[in-house]
């Protein structure tokens, strides 16, 4: 046979149910916000983390900073160094060359053969001298030609003149002279 209960559910039953899932959604909704907070905590320790080590590293490249900025102060007082040293050894070579070629020049100059005027103006030299005649200039002439120090010796003018009851032949060379030996 078969049995139909027309007795209505209590309210309490009812009642329970609702308790028990607003308990479930409540419980959720909780864990939830926890879940949310620790997540915020670990996500806001991460980010301090990561703060802290772009301090570090914002120190670190400040130091490195100023050890290229020391680098660079080096770099600049090894150009200034290197320059000084171009312009003394300069110096020194301008200094050495003349020296030499007047060495050889007091070589050169045979007996009975005077400078009297020595000009140097862009390497090119103007001799004005005289001699007791001009085989001599001739001689002296050759001789520069032969020298490492002149290059494209030409006679310009020799004429005779008469000093002090002698006569002497007055001339006037010019060449190019090189110092780089």
């Amino acid at each position: 046979m078969i049995r139909i209960n027309l007795i209505p559910v209590p309210k309490v039953r009812k009642q329970e149910r609702l308790i028990i899932e607003a308990s479930v959604g409540l419980l959720i909704i909780i864990a939830v916000v926890l879940a949310c907070y620790f997540v915020g905590l670990s996500k806001k320790s991460l980010n301090d983390s990561l703060a802290a080590q772009n301090a570090q590293i914002t120190q670190e490249i400040n130091k490195l900073k100023a050890k290229v900025g020391e680098v660079e102060k080096y770099k600049q007082k090894l150009k200034t160094l290197k320059d000084q040293l171009a312009i003394i050894n300069a110096l020194q070579t301008g200094r050495s060359g003349p020296v030499r070629m007047m060495d050889e020049l007091t070589d050169l100059v045979p007996r009975r053969l005077w400078l009297t005027t020595f000009r140097e103006t862009n390497h090119k030299v103007t001799m004005q001298g005289f001699a007791s005649d001009g085989p001599i200039v001739a001689d002296f002439l050759d001789k520069l030609k032969s020298s490492k120090y002149f290059s494209g010796t030409e006679l310009q003018t020799v004429q005779e003149q008469d000093q002090a009851k002698t006569e002497l032949q007055k001339f006037t060379i010019t060449t190019m002279v090189k110092y780089d030996f």
